[in-house]
């Protein structure tokens, strides 16, 4: 692996992977170059500010009815929540949580990112599992 990968890991509290990623605060980023962490960084999430750029998955057909074209889920309220968590760490290549429901699920991979559902609960021991193929991506417990 000779490529920079980014892996964003979500928490609550910066020491250990806590939450869903509906609820997280924060996203713990680990840069990795040659199979090796190379730098890491604690992002808060922000929420708000996010808005401008999410990608829009409604648009108007060309019929004239007025009606939008569906895609892959509705948009509601829990889905533009999730989208706008997903876009503050679009610049990554992977998104660790404990939990996760199918709108976030869906909001990561619009942004093309892989999501990854663990029981882990260490940063370092899990970003070495994902590298080395061992990490158990648990997508049964989405919710």
């Amino acid at each position: 692996m000779n490529e920079m990968l980014k892996i964003a890991i979500v928490t609550k509290n910066g020491e250990s992977i806590v939450g869903t990623f509906g609820s997280s605060q924060y996203f713990k980023v680990f840069e990795i170059e040659n199979s090796k962490i190379v730098n890491e960084e604690l992002r808060e999430v922000y929420v708000d500010k996010a808005a401008d750029e999410v990608p829009k998955l409604i648009s108007k057909n060309s019929s004239g009815t007025g009606m939008g074209q569906f895609s892959l889920t509705v948009v509601d309220a829990s889905k533009d929540k999730h989208m706008k968590i997903a876009k503050s760490i679009s610049d990554c290549q992977v998104v660790i949580a404990r939990g996760m429901c199918a709108n976030a699920w869906d909001s990561i991979e619009q942004f093309k990112m892989e999501p990854i559902i663990t029981t882990n609960k260490d940063f370092e021991e899990t970003v070495h599992q994902y590298l080395d193929n061992s990490l158990v991506n648990h997508k049964d417990k989405v919710h």
